[in-house]
C-alpha cells in the first residue's frame, strides 16, 4: 500500500473511523497519482476506486501493485455490492468542505452507511506535509517559473498583446519540464512595464 494511502489510514483510526469515501479530484491525485474522474473508496480491508469505462486503461495504467488499490467500472457496481463496501462499520469519514447536502445524501444512501463524519480536512493537513519527492518537485516548478521570467525579458517586443505573451509562458512551461500550469497565467501591460503571475507546476 502507497504510504500516503497508510498514513491516512492511521489519522482515521485515531479518529475512530473505520473508512473514508474521497471525492476531491485534488486529494485524490495526492494520494493516488489519479487523474481521472472517479471516487475513492477506503473501506475496513480495501482501497476502491470507482471510474468510468473510458478512463479505466489510464487508471490502470497510473497504479501500481505496490498502491493496492482495485478498480472497478463505476456503473458494473450493483446495488449490494455498493452496500457491502462498508459493511459492519459504523463511522466513515467524508470532506465535509467539498461534498454537497444532495452528495451526502446520495453516499449514504448508496453505500448504506449509518454515520458519516466531517473529516475536519484530514487529508488537506497530510498534504502539508511534504515529502523529499514532493519537496524537489517544487524546487523544480521554482526554477522553471524563475527561468520562464528570465525568458519573457527577452521575448516580449513592443506591440505584443498580453494574450500572446500569455500563450508564451503556458508553451514554455509545457516545453521545459512542467506537467502543466497551476492556474491560467495573469499578463497586464501598461506602457513600458509588465506584470505577471506565473505558476509552474
Amino acid at each position: 500500500m502507497n504510504y500516503k494511502i497508510r498514513a491516512l489510514r492511521e489519522k482515521l483510526k485515531s479518529l475512530n473511523l473505520e473508512g473514508m469515501i474521497v471525492t476531491n479530484p485534488v486529494n485524490i491525485r495526492y494520494l493516488t497519482n489519479i487523474k481521472s474522474e472517479g471516487i475513492l473508496l477506503i473501506t475496513r480491508k480495501e482501497n476502491i476506486f470507482l471510474t468510468y469505462t473510458m478512463y479505466l486503461e489510464d487508471v490502470n495504467r497510473t497504479l501500481t501493485i505496490d498502491d493496492e488499490i482495485i478498480v472497478a467500472d463505476m456503473r458494473d457496481v450493483t446495488q449490494e455490492e455498493a452496500e457491502n463496501f462498508f459493511i459492519f462499520c459504523e463511522n466513515i469519514g467524508f470532506e465535509e468542505n467539498y461534498v454537497t447536502y444532495e452528495q451526502y445524501k446520495r453516499l449514504k444512501q448508496r453505500y448504506r452507511i449509518n454515520n458519516m463524519v466531517e473529516t475536519e480536512n484530514i487529508i488537506e493537513k497530510q498534504r502539508m506535509i511534504k515529502s523529499e519527492e514532493e519537496i524537489e518537485k517544487i524546487k523544480k516548478a521554482c526554477e522553471i517559473t524563475d527561468n520562464c521570467f528570465k525568458h519573457l525579458l527577452e521575448y516580449i517586443k513592443e506591440g505584443m498583446t498580453e494574450k500572446q505573451i500569455a500563450l508564451e509562458i503556458e508553451n514554455y512551461f509545457r516545453t521545459h519540464g512542467a506537467d502543466g500550469i497551476s492556474f491560467d497565467p495573469v499578463v497586464a501591460v501598461r506602457r513600458k512595464f509588465f506584470y505577471t503571475t506565473l505558476g509552474a507546476k
